[in-house]
C-alpha cells in the first residue's frame, strides 16, 4: 500500500528539484549574459511550474497512480529530471532550432508516461527556446517536437513499428527545425541540417536505453498479487469508473479462472489477477494488448502476470504457461455467457454444448500447444466449467 505518512527523504529531494530547476538554468543565463531582470521572472515561472510539478506528483503518489518503485522515495524522477534539466540548458549554448528536445520528450515520457512526463517534456522545450532568442518559430519548433516525441514513446514499443518509428524519428528531427528556421529567416542553415542530424541519433539513442531504464525501474518493487487484487487498488477503481459492465466482467472471469486453477492445482492467485486484468487495455483504446502490457509494467505487475496479459487470447502470442490457458478459458467462456441471452442457457445441456464446442475449437486450433497444459488437466477444466455456478 501507499504510503501516507510524512517524509524527509522526499520532501529534501522536491526542495533540490526546485533548487537546481532555479539555479542551472541561472547559472546558464550567466554564460549567454542574459538580463538579469529576464533571469529573474524565468525564476518565478520556474517555481510556479515545480510547485504544481511537485502537488501533482504527491497527489498521484497517495492515489497509487505511480508505480512503487517511483513512489518510495523520488529517486528515479529527480535522476531523470536532472538529466532532462541539464540537456535543456545545454542547447543553450546550440545553434538556433537545435536543441535536442525529442530526445529529453522520449526519456521523461518513456519513464514516466503520465502528466509528468508530458509536463517534463513541454517545460524542458521551453526552457532553451525563452532562455534564446525568444523567437515564436523556435517556440512552435521545440514544443512541435516535443509533443512528436510523445507520441512516438508508444509506437516505437511494438516492435512491428520500430523500423518505421526510427524513420520517423529521423525525419521529424530535421523536418520541423528546417521548416521553422526557413518560415523565420527564409533560408536554411547547414549547421543546423548537421546538428539535427545528430538530435535525431541522440533521440534513437534514448529509445534504445530506455528499456534498461525501465527495467531498472520496475525491478525496483514488484507489486503483490494480493495488493493489487485489493479493492481499494487504483486500477481496479479505474475499471469500475471506466465501465460497470466491464468492472463486472472482470470479476465473473477472475473468480472462474480461480476455481479452474484450484480444480488442477495451478496458482490460483495468479490466475485471479490475470483474469481480472485480462482486459485492462481497454482503459486506454487500440492498441489494446499493447496498452494494458505497458499500464501493467508501469504499475510493477510481475512477469508472470504481464505475461498472461501480452499473450490476450493468443493473438500476438500462444499462452506459454498453465495459468494463461486458464485466463484465455475462462475468459473466452465468461464472455460467451455475457453476450448469449438467458433462454439460450436456460438447460444445462445448451450450456454444456457452448463450453464443449468453444474449448474444443480453441484446442483444435492449438492454442494450448505451448502452455503445458496436458489432456488430463484440459478435460479436468471442461468438467469444472460444466459445474460452475457463476456461469448459472
Amino acid at each position: 500500500m501507499t504510503e501516507t505518512s510524512f517524509s524527509m527523504k522526499r520532501l529534501c529531494k522536491m526542495v533540490l528539484l526546485l533548487l537546481v530547476t532555479i539555479f542551472v538554468p541561472a547559472c546558464c543565463g550567466l554564460l549567454k549574459n542574459t538580463r538579469l531582470d529576464d533571469m529573474i521572472v524565468w525564476a518565478f515561472v520556474s517555481i510556479v511550474y515545480v510547485v504544481c510539478f511537485c502537488l501533482y506528483l504527491e497527489h498521484e503518489r497517495l492515489h497509487d497512480g505511480l508505480s512503487r518503485g517511483i513512489s518510495n522515495d523520488y529517486s528515479m524522477i529527480v535522476f531523470i529530471y536532472i538529466i532532462c534539466l541539464l540537456a535543456a540548458c545545454v542547447s543553450i549554448f546550440l545553434p538556433a532550432y537545435t536543441a535536442p528536445v525529442m530526445a529529453i520528450s522520449v526519456l521523461s515520457n518513456g519513464i514516466f508516461k503520465n502528466r509528468l512526463g508530458s509536463s517534463m517534456a513541454i517545460y524542458f522545450s521551453l526552457l532553451p527556446a525563452i532562455c534564446l532568442e525568444r523567437e515564436l518559430y523556435m517556440v512552435v519548433c521545440y514544443v512541435l517536437l516535443a509533443v512528436v516525441g510523445m507520441f512516438l514513446v508508444d509506437l516505437y514499443v511494438q516492435k512491428e513499428l520500430q523500423l518505421w518509428t526510427a524513420i520517423l524519428i529521423c525525419s521529424v528531427s530535421l523536418v520541423i527545425p528546417v521548416c521553422c528556421q526557413y518560415f523565420m529567416i527564409h533560408t536554411v542553415s547547414l549547421v543546423t541540417v548537421l546538428v539535427t542530424l545528430v538530435c535525431s541519433g541522440i533521440t534513437l539513442a534514448t529509445f534504445r536505453i530506455l528499456p534498461r531504464l525501465c527495467e531498472q525501474e520496475v525491478q525496483a518493487e514488484t507489486v503483490s498479487l494480493d495488493t493489487i487484487m485489493n479493492e481499494s487498488y487504483h486500477l481496479r477503481k479505474e475499471i469500475m469508473r471506466y465501465s460497470t459492465v466491464d468492472y463486472e466482467h472482470a470479476i465473473r472471469t477472475s473468480n472462474v479462472a480461480a476455481h479452474l486453477a484450484a480444480s488442477i492445482g495451478a496458482d490460483e492467485k495468479l490466475a485471479c489477477a490475470g483474469g481480472f486484468y485480462y482486459r485492462i487495455g481497454k482503459l486506454e483504446g487500440e492498441p489494446f494488448v499493447e496498452n494494458g502490457v505497458r499500464i501493467a509494467q508501469h504499475n510493477c505487475f510481475s512477469e508472470r502476470l504481464v505475461s498472461i496479459l501480452q499473450e490476450y487470447n493468443g493473438e500476438h502470442q500462444l499462452p506459454s504457461t498453465i495459468e494463461s490457458a486458464i485466463v484465455q478459458i475462462a475468459d473466452m467462456i465468461v464472455t460467451k455467457f455475457d453476450l448469449l441471452d438467458k433462454e439460450t442457457f436456460s438447460s444445462s445441456w445448451n450450456r454444456d454444448i457452448v463450453i464443449y464446442q468453444s474449448m474444443n475449437e480453441k484446442s483444435a486450433e492449438g492454442l494450448y500447444d505451448n502452455s503445458g497444459l496436458s489432456m488430463n488437466q484440459f478435460l479436468t477444466i471442461r468438467e469444472t466449467l460444466v459445474k460452475e455456478e457463476l456461469l448459472v
